[in-house]
């Protein structure tokens, strides 16, 4: 099974969050209606692709508690079964 990566799942515009090496700031709060008819919202997180550094968005829900989230990397270089290497002085 996969590790997923964490990011805080009530974050504000602006807040910061860095796994591993990689750095995801929060860069806007979006209403959002899921099919079964429930108003929830969504944080959109910016970050770097792992491999080129190119921006990339990715969406999660806004809620209390963590949330876990399984992109590290753009369109361009996004390949499932490829782990992110960890650079040598950065925690796991």
């Amino acid at each position: 099974m996969r590790k997923l990566i964490t990011l805080p799942g009530r974050p504000d515009i602006g807040s910061v969050a860095f796994v591993q090496h990689q750095r995801f700031e929060c860069v806007e709060i979006r209403p959002h209606i899921t099919r079964t008819g429930r108003d929830v919202e969504l944080s959109i997180w910016m970050g770097g692709c792992a491999d080129c550094g190119a921006p990339f968005d990715l969406v999660t829900p806004r809620r209390a508690g963590p949330v876990r989230v399984d992109r590290r990397r753009c369109a361009e270089h996004r390949d499932p079964k490829r782990r992110v290497k960890v650079p040598a002085g950065a925690s796991a």
